[in-house]
């Protein structure tokens, strides 16, 4: 899928860094004090409803505490980086002159990948059993393999599923019972969708990211059979416009008529407070917005799976999501095997667990030894956890596209969702757009 060619490290490389990760902390305190830097999106340091809380006050900053403790004469030197487009320009422009972090969080697939020319390879670095009991390596390949011996990033954490939050009271008064009779097609979720207009309230408040990226995504996804099949589009063995995904974005054109007007141009945060105000029934969104969510409505969220697009859909109750976030090494560092050891102890067992029990909504953990229930206090974040891992989660396919690609879909989304273009146009637009990158 990327023509770059992917940089081996060499045998001495790969035997220096597992010997001295193998080395217990106490007797590396005699070498040289080593400082790694860390360029942290992920994690927050700030709480915008407790001004008084301090950096020092988050997991982070105190698993940077214990990861230095247990490895004297190792720092850990962390920079908060705002976690939107721009890191990727800082981090490149940064690596040019090999001047960027030892260690950063960012987003994976496509994203990270863009950059590989500065990214360590780090499949040697790991055990086959400590591969194992993290999971999501298929959005850290370049092949989107699970099993890839070309990994670039360690999955760090999951999005869980996208999906429906509602307001239940609405959804009483309109006749919906979600739980007894949900959609299973197209045609059945717009009637539900009828009956909730004809209730004097508006459906849905979605974002422009929300009409793109979680309901189209999750329609081509399922209706195409899944990540793989969704790669085709990238490699050009399948073409966006095909009678399946003409057939989706026409019917999804529909769903305009049942939104707040301005979704095309409305962010997350607009959407969310909506439905916090009574204004909607329901949104599209993830994990992250559960807990002001339930602030919000308390008792009175829902929280159900997108409906499907057809009966016969190849994948089916399922979602988009996944392990969105990634950690990189610098292939310049000059730290490779601390570097690797502070990942590893911030994915390990017991920084899992404290990482759950922090409540700061981070992300759901992406490791198998870990029951996340033990942890959790809100019944729908167990049901997220449970949803990430199911095999009908798909991954983001604006991680699976080309940046440009993305870019592209994002813009004629908007047309297509307004009625400015057809989904023909909309979709011979993609092709020509992933045509162009192939030539390039």
């Amino acid at each position: 899928m990327f023509a770059t060619t992917l940089s081996r490290r060499r045998l001495v490389q790969s035997s220096a860094a597992a010997g001295l990760l193998l080395f217990p902390a106490t007797r590396r305190a005699a070498a040289q004090d080593v400082t790694i830097t860390f360029w942290n999106t992920t994690y927050p340091i700030v709480d915008p409803n407790d001004k008084s809380k301090q950096p020092a006050d988050f997991y982070i900053s105190k698993s940077i505490a214990r990861f230095q403790e247990a490895n004297p004469g190792v720092t850990v030197a962390m920079e908060a980086v705002p976690s939107n487009g721009d890191m990727f320009t800082k981090y490149r422009t940064a690596s040019v002159g090999q001047n960027g972090p030892d260690v950063m969080t960012m987003w994976s697939g496509s994203y990270m990948l863009g950059l590989v020319d500065f990214l360590e390879p780090l499949n040697t670095y790991f055990s086959p059993e400590e591969r194992q009991r993290i999971t999501g390596w298929e959005a850290t390949s370049a092949d989107f393999r699970a099993d890839s011996d070309q990994i670039f990033g360690v999955p760090a954490g999951s999005d869980g599923t996208t999906c429906i939050f509602y307001n239940k009271e609405a959804f009483t008064k309109a006749g919906v019972d979600p739980e007894a009779s949900w959609p299973g097609s197209f045609e059945e979720f717009t009637a539900m969708l009828d009956k909730i207009k004809a209730s004097g309230v508006t459906p849905m408040a979605l974002s422009d990211t929300a009409i793109v990226w979680q309901i189209l995504a999750w329609w081509q996804a399922q209706m195409l059979g899944g990540s793989d099949q969704v790669g085709k589009l990238v490699t050009g063995e399948t073409n966006f416009s095909n009678p399946t995904l003409t057939e989706i974005v026409t019917g999804w054109q529909k769903l305009h008529d049942y939104t707040v007007p301005g979704a095309e141009t409305m962010e997350g945060a607009a959407a969310l407070q909506l439905l916090l105000q009574g204004q909607v029934a329901m949104t599209t969104s993830g994990f992250w917005d559960l807990a002001d969510l339930r602030k919000g409505l308390g008792d009175n969220l829902g929280m159900i799976k997108i409906p499907n697009f057809s009966a016969d859909a190849p994948v089916k109750d399922g979602g988009i999501g996944g392990a969105g976030t990634a950690f990189i090494v610098s292939n310049y560092s000059q730290h490779k095997p601390e570097a690797v050891n502070f990942i590893k102890h911030l994915m390990s067992k017991e920084e899992q667990e404290q990482k759950a029990a922090s409540g700061e909504g981070i992300s759901l953990l992406n490791v198998t030894d870990v029951d996340a229930s033990k942890f959790y206090n809100d019944p729908l974040t167990d049901i997220q956890q449970e949803w990430a891992n199911q095999p009908s989660t798909i991954f983001w396919l604006d991680n699976l596209y080309p940046a440009e690609l993305t870019a592209e879909i994002k813009a004629q989304s908007q047309l297509a969702w307004t009625g400015q273009i057809t989904a023909e146009q909309f979709l011979a637009a993609a092709d020509a757009k992933r045509n162009e990158l192939m030539e390039s």
